[in-house]
């Protein structure tokens, strides 16, 4: 796999709630990071969406998701920002292939940064399978070069 990854909420979420499925394949993504043999870049929303993920969660406290919040940004991940020219690809990528804008601008980012989107979310890899920067969670081996 290419060594820069864009990925998006459902991946992120398994790094902090690791009684997910797939989590072991998310935390071998966050480790491929940590150990400098991938670069991750993340749109900005995904602050939005994981804080929002995370304060449905019962058992965390408000304290227990600011943590979990400050925490991806002291990994030192590169947060892009939003643009014109995302927003413009976001928006066909989502009438193209019948998705959300929000699980878009990931795709979007990626194909602008020349990295591989990885989702967790099987459907989605499924109706985004034709652009060829896209990968389900599960299909992603890490085992060197990520």
């Amino acid at each position: 796999m290419n060594a820069h990854v864009v990925p998006d909420t459902s991946v992120v979420v398994k790094w902090l709630r690791q009684g997910e499925i797939l989590a072991d394949h998310a935390l071998a993504l966050r480790s491929a990071y940590v150990d400098g043999r991938i670069q991750i870049s993340v749109p900005a929303l995904l602050v939005y969406e994981l804080a929002n993920v995370l304060r449905y969660k019962d058992e965390l406290t408000t304290l227990q998701v600011g943590d979990a919040v400050r925490s991806l940004f002291d990994m030192g991940m590169e947060w892009v920002p939003p643009t014109a020219a995302t927003m413009r690809r976001a928006v066909e990528i989502a009438r193209q292939f019948d998705v959300t804008v929000y699980d878009a601008v990931f795709a979007a980012v990626a194909e602008n940064s020349a990295a591989v989107f990885v989702t967790a979310d099987e459907r989605l890899a499924r109706r985004l399978a034709t652009l060829p920067f896209v990968r389900y969670l599960g299909d992603v081996e890490t085992d060197g070069d990520a």
